[in-house]
């Protein structure tokens, strides 16, 4: 009985601190701007096949409005996966190992700090999927091609290198994200190395979202949270490079509010919802 007691608090303790993050988080709904609660989020985001969380890596905020959208929902149907930029495809073994509780902490954030920083900023995130055995599957193509595409561009990969992108994956920039990426980060490159970093940013969507496609193709019955950066989740990347490839998955894409992307010059174009924290 104590057992029982125990378990019900911490889960009044983690929906109250859920609640008290929403609580300060301003939510607006791009279709018609109007501000809304975070439930009204969720339940709007519980109808599609995936949900894009895009974050700026290095924002704890970020990642605690993240960690409290993962908390509810997993609390229906269909099953939870959550999908992970910050893991290249290649070990996803090892993120299987983790979710099934087989793989140490330690031996986790060794992966983890293979491809990516900041292991305490997302600690929570692979804690809450370990112990709810939720699947984490990761979608990013290899480190090194992508350092490769943004030095030389993609031309510039031999037949070899390709290989290790999942089959399909293209850099076509007939986007209008590159307008976008042009306001944000060309004046920090010559122009002819602003094109390669625009390959390798549309490498990276491709191949994440083919392999999302896949993984929801073998894991029917499941909705994928993806945790990714604002400019792999917003509509021109991803859930574009998806409709390239002919997928009829719904999504919903939530971002925060960014210099480039906010209530003023963001629209539905870009995102379904922006939060302000």
């Amino acid at each position: 009985m104590f057992r029982n007691v125990w378990i019900f608090s911490v889960v009044v303790m983690q929906l109250a601190l859920a609640s008290a993050a929403g609580a300060h988080t301003i939510i607006t709904r791009m279709s018609d701007r109007q501000s809304i609660s975070m439930p009204e989020m969720v339940a709007a985001a519980e109808k599609t096949d995936l949900v894009l969380v895009g974050e700026v890596h290095t924002n704890k905020d970020h990642h605690d409005l993240q960690l409290d959208l993962l908390r509810s929902l997993n609390q229906g149907r269909p099953r939870l996966a959550i999908g992970l930029e910050m893991i290249p495809a290649t070990k996803q073994r090892q993120l299987d190992q983790w979710s099934a509780g087989r793989l140490s902490e330690p031996s986790m954030r060794a992966v983890f700090e293979e491809s990516w920083t900041d292991w305490g900023l997302y600690r929570e995130i692979f804690l809450f999927a370990r112990d709810h055995r939720v699947p984490m599957v990761a979608l990013d193509v290899p480190g090194e091609v992508v350092r490769k595409v943004s030095q030389s561009g993609f031309k510039s990969l031999t037949p070899k290198e390709r290989s290790y992108l999942p089959v399909g994956t293209s850099c076509d920039l007939r986007n209008p994200q590159i307008a976008l990426l042009r306001k944000a980060f060309a004046q920090h490159f010559q122009e002819k190395v602003f094109n390669y970093f625009c390959e390798a940013q549309t490498v990276r969507n491709s191949g994440m979202a083919i392999n999302l496609a896949r993984y929801l193709r073998e894991h029917p019955g499941h909705r994928v949270a993806v945790l990714t950066g604002v400019w792999h989740a917003v509509k021109y990347a991803i859930p574009e490079q998806l409709a390239r490839n002919g997928s009829r998955l719904s999504f919903t894409v939530i971002l925060p509010e960014t210099p480039e992307l906010n209530a003023d010059s963001a629209g539905f174009a870009e995102a379904d919802y922006l939060f302000d924290m």
